[in-house]
């Protein structure tokens, strides 16, 4: 008796499926729909990117620095990511307008100008892919010093990107940068310029002086409001906004200096 031809191939068919369903993981049965079964789990990428981000601070921040921070922190925690997310030095009003900043020490740049929403992102390009978000990095030469501090004299900014730089040294390493531009025209620079280095590097070393602090006010105000051009107001504002946004670090200057463990921008600055 000849078995019909389509019965034939419906076995054939049949034994067909059956075996694509052991190569596809098993469990598939005949009469099953796709959405029915379980897929094969995927391997979670080896991340391959910097591990180490440092947040700007500032309470009062109007564009959402904490909040950045935080949701980055909730963001690594759903990815299951081991990375080191700090808060940076910061001293800063709270009111620019290209911020919050990121720090990737591992690669010495900035990112800036992340909304909350956009941390998974981030930790997905950047830590997992090792992908630099070029949208977001911030590359103004003249805000950017050396890799490591943003300071915008006209925005008020001061980031430092290591949590454990000392604030103090920072924002003398600054003034010294563009000290040496001075022309010492005008006597609120020529002699202002030398007065407060003198003050700044003996609250370092720990031989300021009681009232030294007030004097330092006084003599970077009088240099800001007294001179012929805007040159004393852009030397003298990573001074002015330390001691706005940072005077305690500055009266615990008074008692003993910088302490060992503090990171400078110049290491030579640890040695007063």
């Amino acid at each position: 008796m000849s078995i019909p031809v389509h019965t034939e191939l419906a076995a054939a068919l049949t034994k067909g499926l059956a075996g694509l369903a052991s190569l596809i993981g098993g469990g598939l049965l005949l009469g099953q729909r796709v959405g029915d079964w379980d897929p094969v789990p995927q391997p979670k990428p080896t991340p391959v990117g910097p591990s180490r981000f440092t947040f700007c601070r500032q309470e009062n921040c109007s564009r959402g620095a904490a909040e950045v921070l935080g949701e980055a922190r909730r963001a690594a925690g759903r990815m299951g990511l081991d990375v080191k997310l700090d808060a940076a030095l910061t001293a800063c009003p709270g009111t620019c307008s290209s911020g919050p900043f990121i720090g990737l020490p591992q690669l010495k740049v900035f990112y800036h100008g992340f909304k909350p929403r956009q941390m998974s992102d981030l930790l997905e390009e950047t830590t997992v892919y090792g992908r630099l978000m070029f949208p977001h990095l911030y590359v103004r030469s003249t805000a950017v010093f050396d890799s490591r501090i943003i300071h915008n004299w006209r925005e008020q900014i001061l980031v430092a990107m290591e949590a454990g730089f000392c604030l103090v040294s920072t924002a003398t390493y600054l003034f010294e940068f563009n000290a040496a531009e001075s022309c010492g025209k005008c006597f609120p620079c020529r002699f202002g310029v030398h007065q407060l280095d003198r003050l700044l590097k003996a609250l370092m070393a720990g031989r300021a002086k009681a009232g030294d602090l007030e004097l330092i006010e006084q003599l970077t105000a009088a240099m800001a409001d007294g001179s012929y051009c805007l040159f004393a107001a852009k030397v003298t504002t990573p001074v002015r906004l330390a001691l706005k946004f940072g005077r305690a670090e500055f009266e615990r200057h008074l008692e003993g200096g910088c302490r060992p463990e503090e990171l400078h921008p110049r290491p030579s600055q640890a040695r007063g």
